[in-house]
């Protein structure tokens, strides 16, 4: 299942694992994808949301696609329910991917293009070109099925990792969603993507054990890579193929 949710904007600078405290998507985001890597050493698989940006291009997290990345599968919205029911072939396959050169780890510059060789027929998600990113903007996350925001200082000290900061009372994106969208809605009615799910963070120590962590009233920081930031990037690695568009952006109204 293909889930949403709204998240505010703190700062700027991944039971299931899903989205916690999300819901079913609308039909309008069959442009977001699931992502399926295989291993070289055939040691299994990992998975990730990614979004069609362009006939060619998918866009997604460069955790997605570690260095041990053999093959990647690409599953729409309809192909992701046969897969859970039973083994089904991916709708696109990908050989070709393209990590951003000063990715190191998954704290920055968290961003990758998947190529598609067969040209897809999916309408693709327009990229904010100048997204501003203010405090306490309201955004539109997604994210696929696989199992508050604090200490924001954390992000402001490291403007390098041109993140933008999410959190909501009770709902968290986790570890399934990475690389899934952020949007901003513009004026004109469209959604922009204007950030990729990269990291969570929270006041646990240690690593994250999601079934307890969800009962728990801990808080989450959920960080999205920031897509304005890196639109010459896309378009370049892209060679013009997907064009980042400016837009103006309007208020997300929650209804709680």
């Amino acid at each position: 299942m293909l889930a949403v949710i709204l998240l505010a904007l703190l700062a700027a600078s991944s039971a299931e694992d899903r989205i916690y405290n999300g819901k079913e998507a609308e039909p309008d985001l069959d442009n977001v994808v699931y992502v399926v890597t295989r291993y070289h050493d055939l040691s299994g698989s990992s998975s990730c949301t990614g979004t069609v940006i362009s006939e060619h291009y998918i866009l997604t997290a460069a955790h997605c696609v570690p260095p041990s990345t053999k093959s990647v599968g690409i599953y729409t919205r309809d192909n992701h329910r046969s897969l859970i029911k039973s083994s089904y072939a991916p709708f696109y396959q990908s050989y070709l991917w393209i990590v951003h050169p000063d990715y190191k780890n998954i704290e920055g510059d968290d961003i990758a293009l998947i190529r598609v060789p067969t040209p897809m027929t999916i309408p693709p998600v327009p990229l904010a070109a100048n997204y501003s990113h203010p405090k306490d903007d309201w955004l539109r996350s997604a994210g696929y099925d696989e199992k508050d925001c604090f200490n924001a200082s954390y992000l402001e000290e490291r403007p390098h990792l041109n993140v933008i900061c999410l959190g909501k009372s009770n709902s968290t994106l986790l570890p399934g969603d990475s690389g899934g969208p952020t949007f901003a809605q513009g004026k004109d009615g469209r959604f922009y993507q204007v950030g990729i799910s990269s990291y969570i963070r929270s006041d646990l120590s240690g690593d994250i054990f999601w079934p307890l962590a969800l009962e728990q009233p801990f808080t989450f920081l959920s960080a999205v890579t920031d897509v304005s930031y890196y639109c010459p990037w896309i378009e370049e690695t892209t060679g013009g193929e997907v064009k980042c568009q400016t837009f103006e952006p309007t208020k997300i109204v929650p209804k709680f």
